[in-house]
Parts: structure tokens; C-alpha cells; sequence
């Protein structure tokens, strides 16, 4: 049996990048075969990123799957995940847009996105999805990330059974930081899920 990873990577970024290249080895050492997801981001919106992903998957019915996304790649995956029926999944840094964030969202943020991803995140309702979640899901948050994606994180745990989160001291939203780095190559894939 084949262990697959999916590495769906976080707004406007590419896997081709280092800070996922760095990922992808950590993920090889341990035996997995990595799949790097390519998102095309402009223009688009939360449904056409989760559609591009799933016309990517190429793993097979007996294979273990496993699904790593950053900041919107993590939305990807939890929105993916029953489709999927993954074994694990880890969220890092989640992002705080599905429908029941907007209402707390920056004005910042709001006009960053744009207003056609704005209506489409309404067709997103965290607590229904995390109805439909089955499998073992990691999530990781920075510790001087904005207090929204805390939120998130924390509402994540709290909604989702077999989960558990991991606050990386010292790391803001920034997956090629060292402690963000660091945090990721200790997730346990082996074991059930439990408090970190």
C-alpha cells in the first residue's frame, strides 16, 4: 500500500517554491509519495480552486491518503476532505473566510480578496463541512498569527472530533519561518489523533 500526500500550497503561492520544496523532502524521508498541487489563483474563486484540486487527484482506491494545505490550501483541503476520504489531514494556518468568519473579517482582508471571493466563501459553512469529517485532522496555527486565524483554529477543535492543534511558538503566517518549518516535520502520521 502506497502512503499519498497532497501538497496544495497558500494563496498565490506555487509549490515550486523553496519553503514547500523544503516540505516536499521532509515528506519523502518518511516514505510518502508527494503529490504538489498547481492552483491557478487569478481570477478565480474558493469553488474553482477546490474544483482544480480534485481534477488532480491521482491516487488509488487502496492508497492512504494524506493532505497538507497552508492558509487557503488548508481551506482547499477541509473542503475537499469528504470527497477524499482521507486517513489524515493537515490544516496549517487556516484561513478565517468561510461563512460564519465573514462577518468578523478586516476591512483589509475584504478588499485584499476582492468581492466575487467574498460571495463565493458564503457558499462555505465551516460547521456543516466539519460535519462530514471523518478522518484524523492536524491543525497548525502561529502563535503571533492575527487573532482570526486563532479563532478559527480554536473553532476548528472544538468542532471537529478527531482533532488536534498545534500553536508554533514564536511563528507568524509564514510557512518557510524555522519554527513553522519545524512544527510541520513533527506531525505524527502514525497514531491517532490526540491533544498536542
Amino acid at each position: 500500500m502506497r502512503k499519498i500526500i497532497y501538497i496544495i500550497p497558500g494563496f498565490h503561492g506555487s509549490t515550486d517554491l523553496v519553503r514547500y520544496q523544503r516540505i516536499i523532502k521532509v515528506f519523502r524521508k518518511r516514505g510518502f509519495v508527494v503529490k504538489p498541487i498547481v492552483i491557478s489563483w487569478n481570477y478565480k474563486v474558493m469553488t474553482d480552486y477546490v474544483d482544480q484540486f480534485l481534477g488532480q487527484l491521482m491516487h488509488k482506491e487502496n492508497d492512504e491518503v494524506y493532505v497538507f494545505g497552508f492558509s487557503f490550501g488548508a481551506m482547499i483541503v477541509f473542503i475537499s476532505a469528504k470527497d477524499i476520504k482521507p486517513k489524515k489531514i493537515i490544516l496549517a494556518s487556516l484561513s478565517p473566510f468561510f461563512k460564519e468568519d465573514l462577518p468578523y473579517l478586516k476591512k483589509s482582508w475584504r478588499k485584499y480578496v476582492g468581492k466575487k471571493r467574498l460571495i463565493d466563501f458564503k457558499n462555505f459553512s465551516f460547521d456543516k463541512i466539519a460535519q462530514n469529517i471523518k478522518c484524523n485532522v492536524q491543525l497548525l496555527v502561529g502563535q503571533r498569527e492575527d487573532s482570526l486565524l486563532h479563532r478559527r483554529a480554536k473553532l476548528a477543535l472544538e468542532k471537529i472530533p478527531k482533532s488536534n492543534l498545534c500553536m508554533v511558538n514564536g511563528a507568524r503566517h509564514n510557512i518557510e519561518q524555522q519554527e513553522y518549518f519545524k512544527a510541520i516535520t513533527k506531525v505524527d502520521f502514525f497514531d491517532d489523533y490526540g491533544r498536542m
